[in-house]
This record gives C-alpha cells, structure tokens and sequence, in this order.
C-alpha cells in the first residue's frame, strides 16, 4: 500500500476540498440569513461558561476511549502501541476529517501508526473498518430507541427516511462482510498478485477482531461509552444555556448529526450538522434562536476547536 502521507498541501488545496468548503460555507450562510441573530446571539449571552468548559473536557475525554477502543483491537492482532499515542493518532484522524471530506483521517490514522511502529496500513484499516461498523451499529441501535421513546409511532417521515438509509446502510456492510467470508478465496483469484497481501491484512483484522470474544465486548462497551460521552458533551452546551432536554432528545440530535457525517460530503459534515441539530430541536418545540445558539456552541467544541487544537498537535507532533 502506498505509504504516501495522505495528509499533505495537493489533499488540501484540491478542488474537491475547496468545494466541500464553499458547499458548507453556503448551508451555514443560508442557516445564518433565515434566522433572528439578535435573537441567537441574547441566548448565547446566558452562556455559563463553566459548565461549557465541562462540556470541552468531556468531548476531550472521548478521544481517549476511543484510543483505548483501538489498542483493543490492535491487540488482538498483535500490534502494540501505547495508549496516549493511539489516543493522539485518533485526534489527528479527526482533525484530517475536519479539513478534508471524505474520511481520508481514517487512511491517515493508518499511515501514522506505520510511522510510529511499522504496523501495515492494510491491517491497521482492518481494525478502523471494525471502528466503523461497531459505530454505525452502536448508533443505529441508540438512535432507535431514542426515536421510539420520543415520537413512538409518529416518527417524522424525513427522520423515518434517514433512519431507513442508516439501516440500508449497516445491511450493506453486514452483507459486505458475508459476501467476503463466502468468497474469500474466489476473491483471492481474481485480484492482482500486488494486492494479494492487502487483502489478507485487513480480511484477518477484521475477522479476528469479531471472532475474539473479550474483544467484541470491549470494543461494544467502548463505543457506547464513546457516544455517551458526545451526548455528555451535548447535554452539558445546552445546560450552560439554560435548556433543559431530556435523555432521550440529547441522544438523539447527537447521533441524528452523528448520522449525518458518515456521508462525507462537507468536512465533518460541516454546515449540515448545524441545520441538523435546528431541525431536529425545531420539532422538539426549541425555537430557532435558541436551537441555533446550541447548534453553533456545540460545534465550536466539537468542529472549530479541533481544527485549533489540531492544528497544533499536527505542528509539534513527533508522529506526522
């Protein structure tokens, strides 16, 4: 596999990247022109700051369950790596997602680990498809008991139409792993010799990792942590503003966006998410000042402030 750094100024400065760039700034201009900013910016002004800097350290904590989640997996195909520097590697992934679109900080996280102990970026992408999948079917499950619970049989039909493309989704990948598991072999005789060796790297990571037993427990418990822990995040914006939401709509504007960012369109989903989370609240009776005010503080944590402490980490960092 081509060890090239996927992160570099040609990946950046490609008109795919301006363009996903120009799309968001668009959305957000359009969000920003329909709505009462006087009105945003005298919700904003009963920020608490205390609880939003709580807010900051809980996102921040997320990072290192999702090294944690990671070393488990890498484990148990017998690479080893400390648990800060995978917890590094996986900011610096986002902070790739939160420039460029389409999930190029997942190739990324791999290059890095090659850097830091020659792991093979075909096996390294093994254990992050593994991520995915726990993530998608973790999020699929919450975000449906959540919409039960909030709209019980009268589910809004454009929110009952993205729940349908997250289930097709998880299908497609669930089928995608049977199909391989079936015809590994036929597959191994139609590839090229070239990538012969790829193939195996990221077929035995992946299907090691599902068949060890504390591994999928460790993993699945992680990955709801994970989320919990965006939810944490969320629920604590929207108490520094003075709103009360109850569990079940915190976890579901949260993975709802979540949802929303696995189709990578816009880095990080930029500009949809912020209509997202004011649409979602909208139906949930918050006005839009006040859904828009949530919207923005809860993506300065969770978008800006990566960009910034990324742009950082990227700079000093031994491992880029």
């Amino acid at each position: 596999m081509n060890d090239k750094t996927p992160l570099n100024s040609r990946t950046l400065l490609n008109k795919k990247t301006i363009l996903s760039f120009i799309v968001s700034f668009a959305i957000l201009y359009l969000l920003i022109k329909n709505i009462d900013i006087n009105g945003v910016i005298a919700v904003s002004k009963n920020l608490d700051i205390s609880i939003y800097v709580l807010a900051i350290a809980v996102h921040y904590s997320s990072f290192y369950v999702r090294g944690l989640r990671w070393k488990k997996l890498l484990n148990t195909i017998q690479i080893r790596a400390s648990t800060p520097a995978l917890t590094e590697m996986v900011f610096l992934s986002w902070f790739a997602n939160s420039i460029v679109p389409a999930k190029i900080g997942d190739v990324y996280r791999s290059y890095l680990l090659k850097r830091y102990n020659s792991a093979p970026m075909s096996t390294s992408l093994g254990t992050i498809v593994v991520e995915r999948i726990f993530d998608i079917a973790v999020l699929m499950i919450l975000l449906s008991i959540s919409g039960a619970i909030l709209f019980k049989d009268k589910i809004p039909e454009h929110i009952l139409q993205s729940l349908e493309i997250g289930y097709i989704l998880l299908g497609l990948v669930i089928f995608g792993l049977v199909f391989l598991k079936v015809f590994k072999n036929r597959i191994m005789q139609i590839i090229p010799n070239k990538f012969v060796m790829v193939f195996e790297n990221m077929y035995s990571s992946v299907y090691d990792s599902f068949s060890n037993v504390n591994t999928f427990v460790n993993v699945s418990t992680l990955t709801i942590v994970s989320w919990f822990l965006e939810s944490g995040r969320f629920f604590l914006v929207t108490r520094a503003l003075g709103v009360d939401l109850n569990l079940a709509v915190i976890i579901f504007v949260v993975l709802a966006a979540s949802l929303i960012t696995a189709i990578p369109l816009t880095p990080a989903g930029l500009g949809a998410v912020e209509v997202s989370i004011v649409g979602i609240l909208a139906i949930m009776g918050i006005d839009t000042a006040t859904g828009t005010s949530i919207a923005l503080l809860d993506r300065v944590i969770s978008y800006w402030s990566i960009l910034a402490v990324g742009a950082v980490v990227y700079t000093f960092s031994n491992k880029t």
